[in-house]
């Protein structure tokens, strides 16, 4: 009797942590709620000088915000580290176990694990007019949206007004109407005929060496938007590439651009231009409009030493007869099932939350870091913050109508790419910058790599 009591009992204990398992494996919490759960990075700090407040500040009110108008909703949220939180999400999406929400760039890979759940039946009318065209066409892939931004990371070149209009330039026309490859080397050789006020040689242009992204976008400007489309091929292989690189090669071969940029870092680049060695340089983007004014106040609050300057984001210049492209990306939010499917409800709890984050009221994310939301309302909501009617201000808003999407490659083509830019672009890219290569050697070794790389 005794024996079967205390199977009876075993039995009991047993069913009941099957229960509690099954009950924490669907999603809820011990007090019934549904948990949703969110990884994300760490994309602004706290600063106390300024009164900002830090990324996790910000979603935490999100979050209070979503659990307050769902009180069957548990959002738990980790904030994941730049070096480990893609390979830590990466383990737990091959293990079946991704969490609900997370956040990263256009990734074909994770749509092939068939655990992405598409956005479209979460997305009203309203909230497809909302978002720009390219925050939608940069998650879309076989028709349908995967993740929604928060905002778009637009590239540019950024100037000197004050170098620019000595030179000649009609800076609002350019902001507003753009500039070809002449139009800017004329203007950009004016400028390398200066000194600085220290008696140095100013630079029309400077860019870092370090890698081709440079090369990327004047490619872009030059007809070929892509350097392995998605159909496999390598499009970096004809004159057009021969073009580009002889475009550059004629703004070192003139001083327009330092001779030895094969060795010049983005910091350095930085330096040179704030200390008024350069007139234009790339890339930048809208984010350093805010640096600009804080160093401008610091100057004048006598905490930086140096001149002040009145800083414009400019356009990629275009060659003659080609398309003006604006270069830009982003990350946003992603939903995710488990392999062990915690049901519909679950699913659908989780696209409330993470439409909630991604909402209007997350601009503040992309107003903090001076980027423009991917969400109109956003950018009216946010738009004394972001300077959107000021003359930077309109040419970001120009430059969201024209930015196009990077190809977006199936996960082995993917690879493929990377292989032939570390194994071919880069290496003899800087071949090139440092003299060692033709434009036409560079091109052609590059593409016997990538045709092997291919084949």
């Amino acid at each position: 009797m005794k024996k079967l009591l205390v199977l009876f009992v075993s039995l009991i204990l047993v069913v009941s942590m099957v229960g509690c398992s099954s009950k924490e494996s669907s999603g809820e919490s011990k007090d019934g709620k549904d948990v949703i759960t969110v990884w994300t990075f760490p994309h602004y700090r706290e600063n106390k000088e300024t009164g900002q407040k830090g990324y996790e500040d910000h979603l935490k009110e999100l979050i209070a915000d979503i659990e307050k108008e769902n009180p069957d909703i548990k959002v738990k949220y980790e904030i994941l580290s730049w070096e480990e939180g893609d390979k830590k999400f990466d383990i737990a999406l091959n293990s079946g176990n991704p969490p609900d929400i997370f956040f990263s760039v256009m990734q074909p890979k994770y749509i092939k694990t068939g655990l992405a759940v598409p956005l479209d039946k979460y997305l009203t009318q309203e909230d497809l007019d909302d978002i720009e065209p390219f925050a939608k066409n940069n998650f879309s892939s076989d028709g349908k949206i995967w993740a929604i931004s928060q905002w778009i990371s637009i590239h540019t070149w950024g100037g000197n007004k004050k170098l620019l209009e000595a030179a000649g330039a009609d800076v609002a026309k350019i902001q507003k109407d753009g500039w070809t490859w002449q139009e800017f080397y004329d203007i950009s050789e004016k400028i390398s005929k200066m000194k600085s006020k220290d008696g140095k040689k100013v630079y029309g242009f400077a860019t870092q060496g370090k890698n081709e992204e440079t090369f990327t976008h004047l490619m872009r400007n030059n007809g070929v938007v892509k350097s392995v489309s998605e159909d496999g091929k390598f499009h970096w292989n004809d004159e057009k590439a021969v073009e580009t690189l002889n475009f550059m090669k004629k703004l070192m071969d003139t001083g327009v651009m330092p001779k030895e940029t094969a060795g010049i870092d983005e910091q350095k680049v930085i330096d040179m231009f704030t200390a008024g060695e350069v007139g234009i340089y790339g890339r930048t983007g809208p984010y350093q409009v805010r640096f600009n004014d804080n160093r401008n106040k610091e100057i004048d609050a006598g905490k930086t030493k140096g001149e002040k300057i009145d800083f414009v984001l400019l356009p990629f210049p275009h060659n003659e007869g080609e398309k003006e492209v604006a270069t830009g990306g982003g990350g946003g939010m992603w939903l995710f099932k488990q392999k062990k499917y915690k049901g519909d409800k679950h699913t659908d709890n989780a696209a409330k939350v993470l439409k909630y984050i991604t909402g209007t009221k997350s601009s503040v994310t992309a107003a903090t870091m001076f980027i423009p939301p991917a969400r109109k309302s956003g950018q009216e909501m946010y738009k004394d913050l972001l300077q959107l009617n000021t003359d930077n201000g309109q040419f970001i808003k120009r430059t969201l109508d024209y930015v196009v999407p990077g190809a977006k490659l199936e996960p082995e083509l993917a690879q493929k790419q990377d292989q032939i830019l570390n194994d071919g672009i880069r290496p003899k890219f800087q071949g090139f910058l440092a003299g060692e290569l033709t434009p036409e050697q560079a091109v052609k070794e590059w593409s016997e790599v990538a045709k092997n790389v291919l084949k």
